[in-house]
């Protein structure tokens, strides 16, 4: 799926706002007497319209046109992941497009990662040779990355790193400090001597190598700083909604834990089971945030989510490779780690237009 977007000019903004194009352009600019009221009605328009002032010019004059393969997939585990991505296009594109950059995404399912071989292949034939590619399965991609490195294309890896070898750049999340933050956050939550349960996710190629790492890091810093918490057995192989309810009734009309931990990626239907059960006073932490579990950030029922911002990550890598294309900028880091944030229910409102 191609993205382009044109943006409004100052000509077009001034047509809805009534203010002319020379006082629009002393705002900008800081020039000559401006009263306050017209500079706040045009700063509003500006922000609204997502005006940037058109540095490349010269790219439309001489049509010139930058393009990106993104190429990713569809999760069964975390259904909001290429969603988000997409939306961190829209906003490259929406803030670049009228300089030239164009994205073709590449979405298939997370179960044929060898589908993702041939959406780079058809890429690479179209004349595209930047890359941003979130790997179903990294290890089933290798081959491909490295012909692309051979081949002189630039290649932003996003998500799942593969090895320094294999990309110019890697942008994501740190999994293991991630599941340390996750068990810094259960270990202020629960009694010293409490219990925390861990629900994991049926192994598949989108999640394993991530989960792992998560679990790695929450494991470690448990056994170092909070030794006398009980870990109960795992509860593994999760991956619908049935599945997932009997486990939990089963573990809650037991000995209820004091805390849970989820790996599985889906929030909101852990969220809902512990809701109608009545079980607030059970501590939960989970990874990322996404529309269908705010409701239960909000009435806490989910405690706190470790949130990496995917869209701007996203966002990132399409600059990066427009600044070396328009601009000839290197891109001045091997790896970006997303910072890693705590969502809570008293502060969840900051996160809602990210």
């Amino acid at each position: 799926m191609k993205q382009t977007y044109e943006r409004l000019t100052l000509e077009d903004i001034s047509e809805r706002i009534h203010i002319s194009r020379t006082t629009i352009y002393k705002v900008i600019n800081h020039k000559g007497t401006v009263s306050d009221a017209t500079r706040r009605t045009v700063m509003e328009a500006l922000r609204k319209y997502n005006y940037i002032p058109n540095n490349n010019a010269r790219n439309l004059a001489m049509n010139r046109r930058y393009p990106i393969a993104c190429i990713g997939f569809n999760s069964p585990d975390a259904i909001y992941f290429a969603p988000t991505i997409e939306e961190g296009i829209r906003q490259a594109v929406q803030n670049y497009g009228d300089h030239g950059l164009i994205v073709d995404s590449y979405f298939s399912s997370a179960e044929q990662p060898k589908q993702q071989i041939e959406d780079i292949q058809s890429a690479y034939n179209s004349g595209i040779r930047h890359f941003i590619i979130a790997c179903a399965d990294t290890d089933q991609l290798k081959p491909s990355l490295a012909e692309l490195k051979s081949s002189g294309c630039t290649v932003i890896l996003l998500s799942k790193y593969a090895g320094p070898e294999f990309c110019d750049a890697f942008i994501g999340m740190d999994d293991c400090k991630s599941g340390q933050l996750a068990a810094e956050m259960l270990g202020h939550m629960i009694p010293s001597d409490g219990s925390l349960q861990v629900l994991m996710a049926r192994e598949s190629h989108s999640n394993t190598t991530s989960t792992q790492q998560r679990l790695e890091g929450f494991l470690s810093y448990l056994k170092q700083y909070h030794p006398s918490i009980q870990i109960l057995p795992f509860l593994q192989d999760l991956e619908n909604s049935s599945m997932i309810e009997k486990s939990l009734t089963d573990i809650l009309t037991g000995r209820k834990p004091d805390g849970i931990f989820d790996l599985t990626c889906r929030l909101h239907i852990i969220s809902r089971i512990l809701h109608q059960k009545n079980m607030a006073d059970v501590a939960f932490v989970g990874m990322d945030l996404y529309p269908e579990i705010i409701p239960f950030i909000r009435d806490h029922t989910i405690d706190a989510v470790i949130f990496q911002n995917l869209k701007a990550q996203t966002y990132l890598a399409c600059r990066l490779l427009f600044d070396q294309m328009c601009y000839g900028n290197e891109i001045p880091q091997k790896v970006y780690h997303s910072k890693l944030e705590i969502v809570m229910s008293g502060n969840l409102e900051y996160f809602l237009e990210l």
